[in-house]
């Protein structure tokens, strides 16, 4: 047999699901567009909408960490807790395909008119990203739910 060339040895790697706890630091957004993008480049996601979905993520994760938990640039903060992500590959009946992205905290749901001056871009920025968004927020916490674009199956 012969060897697995590099894009071969890729997909064979690529899980199927993606999971990822991540603490609510400032650090968390720059993880998971890491391990998101490597998880959507295995499944072979076309760049742009992969840029997109990454872009969302992010945005999802950083809301998480700073008004979920609180967690601000200096701040110490002593109620912060686990950013859950959790990804898959949805097939359609004619071949194309849709990630569906999951992020979920346990902190204290601050609803959009809470907050001040130039925020309140986020929601909007991850609605422009993905095909369907939503948001269900409760004193336990907060789920996001990031359903893409179809895109082509891989060639």
């Amino acid at each position: 047999m012969p060897p697995l060339s590099d894009r071969d040895r890729s997909r064979a790697h690529t899980d199927a699901e993606l999971r990822m706890t991540l603490s609510a630091e400032l650090a968390a957004p720059s993880l998971a567009r890491e391990r998101l993008s490597r998880w959507l480049a295995g499944h072979r996601w076309p760049a742009g909408q992969r840029d997109d979905l990454i872009l969302a993520v992010s945005e999802a994760v950083s809301n998480s960490v700073e008004h979920g938990y609180g967690v601000d640039h200096g701040a110490v903060v002593e109620r912060g807790g686990p950013v859950e992500v959790h990804g898959i590959v949805v097939a359609e009946p004619d071949g194309r395909r849709r990630a569906v992205l999951t992020v979920v905290d346990r902190g204290s749901w601050l609803p959009p008119s809470a907050f001040r001056g130039n925020r309140r871009h986020g929601l909007p920025l991850m609605e422009a990203c993905v095909e369907t968004l939503t948001v269900d927020g409760t004193d336990g916490g907060t789920t996001v739910v990031l359903r893409s674009r179809a895109v082509p199956p891989p060639a």
